[in-house]
């Protein structure tokens, strides 16, 4: 029942005051008639009431423009009682719905029947808004349902695309593109970090969303590296840089205080090993299905980037030697089998050099096997710092070493051997501990000083990796026969070291040299011994 203080409003098109009189009696004082001519039917959607009901005379309706019936019959909201007069034509319930009434009554109009009408339409109303309300609880659920559709689909799309991957930079790839339809995403970058027992600090990886230029570049690294510290809770003692895009072109890429920073750490196993930073704009808001939506997307990365972390450590374990942490032989021969292949393709020169320290085993004899290992490890930081990022040293074994060299002519590869070994002579190691004198002329306290033969060899026609192995062991073992302290350079053909017109096959001639080197006082070897390079045959 309406309240009489605020009734509820029903329009009557053209009542005569009998009409009028007998529907506001029969609606009861929770309504209000107001009754309008036809020819204001035009205002009616504009009054401030909105009402519910509209009781219309046949004639009135009749008398209306097929337009202003359309507009009628377009207010969903309006109920609208057709009332006829006992001369109005016999209508079907069908045809006054097609209308767009509810129903028609024809006179004479009773008090009782008034009243029934506006019950039924108070019912239909009620009902009416039941359905309404469900509608919008059905509508409600389904954006719901959409909602959480599209977070599975997202959850499921960017964990298959994280598993997809053992790469590190791959895998932050892809999630950059897939949290850019989550989150208005103008750059992603990571920091990774981890202990090692020799290490005094946190080793950190830092992959950057491109090739930023300075300053911002450095603004990045610091907030990533402030991260890995209050994070990993220690100091940062190494740091490599990896970019996303690649690219070899510096980029403008804002800063971290241009928009707004979203620093996520990474865990697994109740361990953090890393942390995202996501730079977003300024306005970003998010909701609260959002918040969980990112933070099940950085729980499920998280897994797929530790998977990555510890693949690439095994990896590293597998393809590097445990003492130099520079690669093994494995590694070396794989890289140079990759490396003779494209050499056969593209014709481009590949050089090799192998490096062997003079007297190791004196030095382990007299100093122990932890002062010949720390050695080592110095020889190979030593081979890294002369050598390019396109180089590939590795620790041959024992104390031997060797260094692919691709598109490197012989000439510039014996340079760099004859570099290496002055470079290895001049240096002194173990420096700053207690040693006894291992050599001659070395100070008691003072360091090592140490030296190394060095065997250079080149690819040439026709050879494969094997041969170039052989040609470069081959000048090695010439080397260490020689004196040591030198560098020896393989041919295929001649010796280039000494007269060597002597009516012997090359082939004959560098293994008599390697049976008693010094048996001839005047073979080339003998030549060759203090003159720091020196170019030898082939053995085959």
């Amino acid at each position: 029942m309406h309240s009489i203080a605020e009734p509820e409003i029903m329009w009557g098109l053209g009542l005569d005051p009998e009409t009028a009189a007998l529907v506001e009696q029969a609606a009861g004082p929770g309504y209000l008639l107001r009754n309008i001519s036809p020819e204001a039917f035009g205002w009616m959607r504009g009054v401030e009431e909105t009402p519910r009901v509209a009781w219309i005379p046949w004639t009135s309706w009749r008398a209306l423009s097929r337009a202003k019936q359309r507009e009628a019959k377009s207010d969903g909201t309006l109920r609208r009682v057709l009332l006829l007069d006992a001369s109005d034509p016999e209508m079907e319930p069908e045809q006054a719905l097609e209308q767009g009434f509810i129903t028609a009554l024809r006179a004479p109009h009773t008090r009782f029947a008034l009243r029934d009408t506006v019950l039924r339409l108070r019912e239909l109303g009620a009902l009416t808004t039941d359905l309404r309300r469900k509608t919008d609880e059905i509508a409600l659920e389904r954006e719901l349902l959409t909602r959480k559709t599209n977070h599975l689909g997202f959850l499921n799309r960017i964990i298959s695309r994280a598993s997809a991957s053992l790469d590190t930079a791959t895998i932050l790839t892809k999630a950059r593109t897939d949290l850019a339809s989550l989150l208005p995403l103008t750059s992603l970058s990571a920091v990774f970090w981890a202990r090692e027992p020799d290490a005094p600090g946190l080793l950190t990886d830092i992959y950057m969303n491109s090739l930023a230029a300075p300053p911002e570049s450095d603004i990045w690294t610091e907030t990533l590296l402030d991260a890995a510290r209050k994070l990993g809770g220690a100091s940062v003692s190494e740091v490599r840089q990896h970019t996303l895009t690649p690219s070899r072109h510096l980029r403008q890429v804002p800063s971290p205080q241009a928009g707004r920073l979203l620093m996520l750490p990474l865990s697994s196993g109740g361990e953090t090993f890393g942390c995202l930073a996501l730079s977003t704009s300024e306005s970003l808001r998010l909701g609260k299905d959002q918040v969980q939506t990112l933070n099940a997307a950085v729980n499920h990365l998280a897994l797929a980037l530790r998977n990555a972390h510890l693949f690439r450590q095994v990896k590293s374990l597998a393809d590097r030697d445990g003492l130099t942490r520079i690669a093994n032989r494995r590694s070396f021969e794989e890289r140079l089998e990759s490396e003779t292949v494209r050499h056969a393709r593209y014709n481009q020169p590949l050089a090799l050099i192998m490096v062997d320290v003079d007297h190791f085993k004196r030095v382990n004899d007299t100093c122990g096997h932890q002062a010949g290992d720390a050695v080592l490890r110095e020889v190979a930081s030593l081979l890294c710092d002369s050598l390019r990022s396109t180089d590939f040293p590795a620790r041959y074994g024992g104390e031997e070493f060797a260094i692919v060299l691709p598109h490197t002519p012989r000439e510039h590869a014996v340079l760099l051997a004859e570099r290496i070994r002055e470079r290895v002579a001049a240096r002194c190691f173990l420096r700053g501990e207690v040693l006894p004198v291992v050599q001659e002329g070395c100070k008691e306290g003072d360091g090592l000083k140490l030296t190394v033969s060095v065997g250079v060899a080149a690819l040439e026609p026709g050879l494969v990796g094997s041969d170039l192995v052989a040609l470069a062991d081959q000048a090695l073992y010439l080397a260490k026969n020689g004196g040591r302290d030198c560098v020896m350079v393989a041919h295929s053909g001649e010796t280039d070291c000494a007269d060597t017109s002597r009516e012997l096959p090359a082939r004959e001639r560098s293994t008599a040299l390697l049976e008693d080197p010094s048996e001839d006082s005047d073979s080339p070897l003998a030549v060759a011994v203090g003159a720091g390079v020196c170019h030898v045959g082939s053995i085959g």
